[in-house]
């Protein structure tokens, strides 16, 4: 998509373009945010506001919208299946592409049924345009939440509706500020905006989209917690939606891979870790189990430091025994010798090196 803002004057802009920057009434109020395409309405309120210019992106072509999402669901599919061990059944590698072929195959059939949802796509559209970042992590939401879903023999027709629930689970961020969305710390007021997230994509996909209602509910739901401290309704245990209940797992592990303005991104190892810890109060234990089963926190050709203080290169996992692979001494003692941590207990990975530094 062409990425080139203009500046032109708001009772003039063209229908569907996009607005590159939030539109504030005569009182201060934000009333657009960015991403919001330009339609006769909206043109007609601004110009009634005293808004005289504003920025957008050039409307988005037909054929454009064809390609909003299948490029990048293919590039961060085939990342995250550079990680991923082993999905249910067999550990065998035809069995694993086999399922990997019925993902992408149910992935491909969610995106096109997207194309049928004007309303939608042109929602999407605008994340694409105005928040890059939270477009990318819907798709990546999305490949994870049908990856896990996959790994626990859900039918066919709920891993459709998870798929259509996880990518459309953060639509409702593109009412919240930008400015809010990208603070390291929140007010309290500003974090009750945050948290009001779930229910605009509710109301909005309600009144914009024809989904079922267990979709809605699944989004509606995303952020309740195992153990009751999730919101908007605190709800508990196995009174949250599985879909739910799954969306918020893959939401929390694709948030903390990637970096943000306020912080870096956590290693998957470190991610690991945290997931693992939260079984029985963030996530479903059950859950937790499964989705620690299928991703390996050291892939291959990850640097990592041992416990003595040496470094070493994952060279082989060892399924499922995924925090003892078989790793290459880089440097120290053992330097250039192969290592199976299953068989030498006393050595055990510390962390992952991100930057080798002195380590090589």
């Amino acid at each position: 998509m062409e990425t080139m803002i203009k500046e032109v004057k708001a009772n003039y802009a063209e229908e569907n373009s996009i607005l590159a920057d939030p539109v504030y009434d005569r009182q201060g109020k934000m009333i657009y945010p960015p991403g919001t395409a330009v339609t006769i309405f909206n043109r007609t309120q601004m110009y009634m506001e005293g808004v005289e210019t504003i920025r957008v992106y050039p409307r988005m072509l037909d054929y454009q919208k064809q390609e909003i999402i299948r490029p990048e669901i293919q590039e961060k599919l085939s990342a995250q299946m550079r990680q991923l061990v082993r999905i249910r059944g067999t550990d065998s590698d035809a069995n694993q592409e086999f399922k990997i072929y019925e993902v992408r195959a149910m992935m491909t059939s969610v995106v096109e049924d997207f194309l049928k949802e004007e309303a939608v796509m042109e929602k999407l559209a605008n994340m694409r345009t105005a928040y890059e970042y939270l477009y990318q992590h819907s798709v990546g939401v999305m490949i994870n939440a049908m990856l896990l879903g996959t790994s626990l023999g859900i039918s066919k027709t709920q891993l459709k509706s998870l798929g259509r629930a996880a990518i459309f689970h953060d639509i409702g961020m593109l009412f919240i500020p930008l400015e809010i969305m990208e603070k390291q710390r929140l007010s309290k007021d500003e974090y009750q905006i945050i948290k009001s997230h779930p229910l605009k994509s509710y109301l909005f996909l309600k009144d914009n989209a024809n989904l079922d209602q267990s979709i809605l509910r699944a989004i509606l739901e995303h952020h309740e917690r195992w153990d009751g401290s999730g919101y908007p309704n605190e709800k508990e245990g196995d009174k949250i939606d599985e879909n739910a209940q799954i969306i918020g797992l893959a939401d929390t592990f694709d948030s903390m891979i990637n970096e943000r303005p306020y912080r870096k991104a956590y290693s998957v190892s470190e991610v690991h870790e945290f997931i693992m810890s939260q079984a029985g109060t963030q996530f479903n234990p059950k859950l937790v189990k499964e989705f620690i089963r299928n991703i390996n926190p050291y892939p291959i050709n990850t640097l990592v430091e041992m416990n003595d203080g040496s470094s070493a290169v994952v060279i082989k996992t060892n399924t499922p025994y995924h925090t003892r692979p078989v790793i290459k001494a880089v440097n120290g003692p053992l330097r250039g010798k192969h290592i199976n941590l299953l068989e030498k207990r006393s050595f055990t990975i510390i962390k992952t090196l991100k930057d080798p530094g002195d380590h090589i």
